[in-house]
């Protein structure tokens, strides 16, 4: 009887236990996994909230960085962004996963980010050439010129002791003949910061570098144009303004410098048909009339102001102030 009364309690037991085993069991596979701990760099991260949920906890720098890649090569930036920051907690001095947080920042039209990531990457490593390009890019659009100009030059000093190394052919005043790896953006503008400052010969250095590179770049030949225009070197600031128009007929840039050398030629009808190629006809007789007027032409600029409000209403208001301008500088 007593035997029979402890195997009935081991019996119980093994029930119990295991009754007890199988709600565990059910009980867990219905618990909601934990969200994921926010990193420490949330003030590098402006994205949308309920991304911290779907990403998950990294296990490691690495696992953090190729999650990152592959969700900015799909384009989901704010997830990639987010595991870019992930990858901070593992390693918070590594100059590329700041780099790239700067850049997405800098995608997404979040300029103060892009900036103070883009300095953190300098102040790990002063020589990265992509984050001294884009800061300079970024700080030359804000037009802090100062701060980009050392930004730029540092990036342009980087390229050439890369083109350096690299043993090849030296170009234009002892700089080195660009490549597919320079940053032509850079090189355009610190060429645009010198001619702002008035120095056109650096600045036709740069941009001869860079054409030299992309001959058939509208952009450039059309900024070199104009820093041969802004010396009064008018032969030479044609013919850029024509060879960007033969690689992009339809470069509004071009058409409205090229319009700008024919009124320092007096060739008024000439100017206004290159404006009338990027404008409607009452904007085109407003500028000619509005350059006209800086050029010293009053009466000239009144004739074009007046038929600009002739050839459209809605010019009345803004042509006529122009006019009113012109007949009082004529007077004086």
């Amino acid at each position: 009887m007593l035997i029979l009364q402890k195997l009935t309690e081991q019996v119980f037991r093994i029930l119990v236990i295991g009754a007890f085993l199988y709600l565990s069991g059910c009980a867990s596979s219905e618990v909601t996994p934990a969200v994921a701990e926010k990193p420490h760099r949330q003030d590098l991260y402006q994205g949308q909230s309920h991304v911290a949920m779907s990403v998950g906890s990294p296990q490691s720098e690495l696992q953090a960085l190729d999650r990152a890649m592959d969700e900015e090569r799909t384009g989901n930036f704010d997830k990639a962004l987010y595991s870019y920051i992930q990858a901070l907690d593992f390693n918070k001095s590594n100059p590329e996963t700041l780099y790239k947080i700067a850049r997405i920042h800098m995608a997404k039209g979040n300029d103060d980010i892009a900036n103070r990531a883009y300095n953190e990457t300098l102040m790990l490593a002063p020589q990265h050439l992509l984050a001294n390009a884009e800061l300079g890019i970024l700080e030359f659009d804000q037009r802090f010129y100062t701060r980009a100009r050392k930004h730029l030059e540092q990036a342009i000093a980087i390229d050439q002791q890369r083109l350096n190394s690299l043993d090849i052919e030296q170009g234009i005043e002892h700089s080195i003949a660009l490549d597919e790896l320079s940053p032509l953006r850079v090189y355009n503008a610190i060429a645009i910061l010198e001619d702002l400052e008035n120095n056109h010969d650096k600045a036709k250095d740069y941009f001869r570098l860079v054409l030299d590179f992309q001959p058939q770049s509208a952009v450039i030949s059309t900024n070199f144009g104009y820093s041969y225009y802004l010396t009064g070197d008018l032969v030479n600031a044609e013919y850029y303004f024509r060879q960007a128009l033969k690689d992009d007929s339809n470069f509004g840039r071009a058409w409205s410098n090229l319009g700008l050398i024919y009124i320092r030629k007096g060739q008024y009808g000439k100017a206004l048909v290159s404006f009338e190629q990027t404008m409607t006809k009452a904007d085109a007789f407003n500028d000619l009339g509005y350059f006209l007027m800086l050029e010293g032409h009053y009466q000239k600029a009144i004739e074009m102001f007046q038929k600009a409000i002739d050839s459209s209403p809605s010019y009345f208001e803004r042509a006529q102030k122009n006019l009113k301008i012109a007949l009082a500088s004529k007077l004086n």
